[in-house]
């Protein structure tokens, strides 16, 4: 695994661009943090938070001048980041002796979960203790690791300029409308969880902004986990991590393949701050009479809820002002096609984890 670090290495110094060599300098001192750091009992498993800074900073770093520059990145570029990022955790997976050194739990090297063990666990505790260590430092390689990858890739993304062209509003209305959702194999009681998560999204009377995304997210997860273990105090961590990386892969191929659907042309030229900027809609509806409007139209879908939205304001808005309105309504329909169908795979690949690793599997 030392070859990606010192690919990076010698690629920092042959850089010629400020901005590369600055990023990938980011990049290495990151890592080295990492790796210098003690293994701690109480160490935390900050994955997703320290990956989204990274990705932060590196952006900031391509657009110094931005207030949101994480939102600078184009959809397009973000697919096709994510299916090399895919092909590299898959080279990774092929590693000697990987799948038999990472068969463990998460919850085994989770803080609270060790604090918690059993008096007859606390008998073997020296055997016990280095077990966790070797355990932890296992982890410790594969997030270094994946930050090279993710650093490495959102250069390729942020480092792209070239002027933006916003297609007009019933284009990519059109684009969205074409592609269609994947139809989930669920458990009856899964479905119900997922389908309550999904009206959260789609059924929101105002703009959804993406920093209460997260947290359905999680909430999604988490309940679908507990479902499969209820009896652990945190389901989360219940799932193996070889499996979790194979889980990883099949989500970052899933969603990286999305550059390669051609309905998707326009939209993938997009910002994702065109779909971020959006202000607030009025929508021509009270908050009362909202489901009973959805209901009427048999609305299902982000795409159907922005194009029968948008064709209602088409009838109530005056020529001058409707430009402006619908672009709003495209950005926020364009925004929760893309949270949805995030939203459902998520769904899909939590359920399939945790559903091996349950008890009863």
């Amino acid at each position: 695994m030392d070859a990606r670090q010192k690919r990076v290495e010698q690629r920092k110094d042959e850089s010629t661009s400020f901005e590369e060599g600055h990023a990938l300098k980011l990049v290495l001192e990151t890592c080295a943090g990492y790796r210098s750091q003690k293994i701690s009992s109480q160490e935390e498993l900050r994955f997703f938070p320290d990956t989204l800074r990274l990705v932060t900073r590196i952006a900031s770093i391509y657009y110094p001048n931005e207030k949101v520059p994480l939102e600078k990145a184009r959809l397009g570029n973000v697919f096709t980041a994510l299916l090399e990022i895919n092909r590299q955790v898959l080279e990774i997976l092929e590693l000697p002796g990987l799948e038999m050194l990472t068969q463990f739990r998460l919850r085994e090297v989770h803080p609270a979960v060790a604090e918690n063990r059993s008096n007859a666990e606390r008998s073997g505790w020296i055997s016990g203790f280095i077990l966790r260590r070797v355990r932890l430092r296992v982890i410790r390689v594969l997030w270094v690791q994946w930050l090279l990858l993710v650093g490495e890739a959102a250069m390729k993304v942020y480092a792209e300029h070239r002027a933006d062209e916003v297609p007009e509003p019933e284009t990519l209305l059109d684009e969205m409308d074409q592609l269609q959702e994947e139809k989930l194999s669920l458990p009856g009681e899964v479905r119900g969880i997922v389908e309550a998560s999904r009206k959260n999204i789609l059924f929101s009377v105002k703009p959804l902004p993406w920093v209460k995304v997260k947290p359905l997210y999680i909430t999604l997860a988490e309940s679908i986990a507990r479902f499969w273990h209820p009896s652990s105090s945190e389901p989360l961590y219940e799932v193996r991590v070889y499996d979790l990386l194979k889980s990883l892969s099949g989500y970052l191929e899933w969603t990286g393949q999305l550059s390669q659907k051609p309905v998707l042309n326009k939209m993938l030229g997009l910002r994702v701050s065109h779909l971020t900027g959006a202000r607030d809609v009025a929508l021509p509806f009270s908050d009362n009479k909202f489901f009973d409007w959805i209901h009427k139209h048999q609305v299902g879908r982000a795409a159907k809820w922005s194009k029968t939205i948008f064709k209602t304001l088409q009838k109530k808005q005056p020529a001058i002002l409707f430009r402006d309105v619908a672009i709003g309504v495209v950005k926020e329909g364009g925004k929760r096609w893309l949270i949805l169908y995030l939203h459902d795979k998520i769904a899909n690949e939590t359920n399939r984890l945790y559903k091996v690793s349950s008890p009863d599997s």
